[in-house]
Order: C-alpha cells, then sequence, then structure tokens
C-alpha cells in the first residue's frame, strides 16, 4: 500500500510527465536541468518528495497514513515541510513555460520514486547526484545512491545530475 498526495498542476496537466527527485536543501541545477529536458520533450513535471522520515502504516478499515521512522519522534504533520519545497520549486520555474505538479510520498526514496513513475507512466526520472562532502559520503555508506539505485533497477532511463564538488 503506498500514500501520495498529489497538488494541483501548474499550468496545463501533462501525460507522461518527466518524475524529478526534490529535496530540501535541493542545488537548484537539478530542477534546471529537469525543467530543460521537460521543455526539450515537450512535457511537464512530477516534483516528487519522498519522505524518508516517515513511512506508510495503514489499518485495514482506517486507511493509511505516514508514521515517524524514529520511535522518539512525534507524528509530526509534513504540511510544513511540503509547503517550503512547492515554494522553492516554484522560485526555481517561475517564469517558465513548464507545467509541473508536486507530489509527497513516504518510505524508501528509491522505491517512492519508482511508484510515482509507474502510476504516471513517465519516461524518465531525474534525480540529483549524492551531496558533496563528509555527509553525502556518509548518506551513501549507510544506505546507497538513489541514483545508482535507480539506474541499476529501473527499466526507464535514470538522469543522475552531476552536482559540484565542495570548493576547499
Amino acid at each position: 500500500m503506498t500514500i501520495t498526495r498529489d497538488h494541483p498542476w501548474v499550468g496545463e496537466p501533462q501525460e507522461n510527465p518527466l518524475v524529478v527527485g526534490i529535496e530540501a536543501d535541493q542545488d537548484p541545477r537539478v530542477l534546471h536541468r529537469a525543467r530543460s529536458l521537460a521543455e526539450q520533450l515537450r512535457t511537464g513535471m512530477l516534483c516528487v518528495w519522498v519522505d524518508p522520515g516517515h513511512v506508510v502504516a495503514s489499518a485495514e478499515m482506517a486507511g493509511a497514513g505516514t508514521v515517524p521512522v524514529a520511535p522518539d519522534q512525534d507524528g509530526t504533520d509534513t504540511t510544513e515541510a511540503e509547503g517550503a519545497l512547492i515554494d522553492h520549486v516554484q522560485r526555481q520555474l517561475e517564469g517558465r513555460e513548464v507545467s509541473w505538479r508536486f507530489v509527497y510520498t513516504a518510505g524508501e526514496v528509491a522505491r517512492g520514486l519508482s511508484r510515482v513513475a509507474r502510476e504516471y507512466q513517465a519516461p524518465m526520472m531525474v534525480v540529483g547526484s549524492r551531496r558533496p562532502g563528509f555527509a553525502g559520503w556518509m548518506n551513501e555508506l549507510i544506505g546507497g545512491s538513489v541514483g545508482g539505485h535507480l539506474a541499476h533497477t529501473q527499466d526507464i532511463p535514470v538522469l543522475v545530475v552531476p552536482l559540484p564538488a565542495p570548493r576547499d
């Protein structure tokens, strides 16, 4: 069972839009490259945030919802984080012709992006490379690279947008 929240389209709804993985503090190059590609392909973008801090929990009669992964976290509502990400996407795509939609889902990032891509019959996924520096290296060591995982498990193309190394 999955849970997603689709927000309204900004612009005309598009069939077969690109799936773009987004996250807080993401380098704007990821959205810019995805936008450029979407414009060239004459399609839209699904800007997907997979919340790794929550997982889907369901009760047969009560429906599905999300719960925090860490047991000491409260069941904080994610709407504030969603709002900040929507604002970020809106600022990056302001004045552009491309249509886009924000989609929220929870769980493991690569699986969440894959689910949304299948649901919308996306022709391609776009993600950023791992974050530069020690924190990015630790994330990759613990969970693996999202781009690498997707490139090895998907039957659609995955574009991994390279991000610059930190300057000394």
